[in-house]
């Protein structure tokens, strides 16, 4: 329980940071900036860790009744602070595997504390009450944030809208070209290289094709009597669009 309070606002925080990106702030939220975020809030959970193990306790285990002490009893310096700060973020790995050592410690002793000598006694009373509450309105608020950025990530932003409508104009320049095409050769392209050969300027119409649509799927179906094109656009849900003609 001490755990989740410790760390469930900072999970939280984290999501919420993401919606805010991706939602109001409508930025495209590729790997680097997740990984930044995450970073970061992983940072912070852990300075959380050291500030509490300097002066006794995060609050999450004083809310519980419980303190960070020395083999003597008193509260970690700032060397072992540290040291079980960086242990409780090695322990987190690993399905929390540095915890579990505490199932089978006869002391209790998790991995963080073997590495910077600590121990965690009890010292007071629990209130448990309050704790209970914070966690499920932490959880609660976790949740509504993930909805929320779902719903945003859902919802086309402008810059969706441009990349969709650039993509429906390719395929009437794709339609253009088929019909001249069906002049030349008495048929629709059956290929994006006779659609290239067709345009007039191949590596040109390369070029557009790319700046317009995903290279995949590309989907292009031909006949004597008319053609199909399923393409998808370049916004963040690969909208798929299509054209059929004559």
């Amino acid at each position: 329980m001490a755990y989740l309070l410790d760390t469930v606002p900072f999970a939280v925080a984290a999501v919420l940071s993401v919606w805010v990106w991706g939602g109001p702030l409508t930025r495209s939220g590729d790997q680097k900036v997740l990984v930044g975020l995450g970073a970061a809030w992983t940072g912070l959970a852990v300075f959380w860790q050291f500030v509490g193990n300097l002066s006794g306790g995060t609050p999450g285990k004083r809310l519980m009744g419980l303190r960070v002490v020395t083999s003597e009893g008193k509260y970690p310096g700032f060397l072992r602070a540290l040291v079980r700060a960086l242990g409780w973020l090695l322990s987190t790995p690993l399905a929390n595997l540095g915890f579990l050592v505490a199932l089978v410690h006869p002391r209790t002793r998790a991995l963080h504390d073997l590495l910077s000598g600590t121990f965690i006694v009890e010292t007071g009373p629990r209130r448990s009450s309050g704790a209970a509450v914070f966690l499920v309105a932490s959880l609660a608020a976790a949740g509504l944030f993930v909805l929320n950025y779902g719903a945003a990530l859902l919802r086309p932003t402008p810059k969706d809208m441009a990349a969709i409508s650039k993509a429906y104009k390719g395929l009437e320049v794709v339609a253009l070209i088929q019909e001249v095409y069906k002049g030349k050769h008495g048929m629709y392209a059956g290929t994006v290289a006779d659609l290239a050969e067709a345009s007039g300027d191949a590596e040109v119409f390369r070029r557009a094709m790319l700046e317009v649509f995903s290279p995949t799927p590309f989907i292009l179906e031909a006949g004597n009597r008319g053609w199909h094109v399923t393409a998808a656009a370049k916004d963040r849900r690969r909208t798929r669009v299509r054209r059929y003609g004559p």
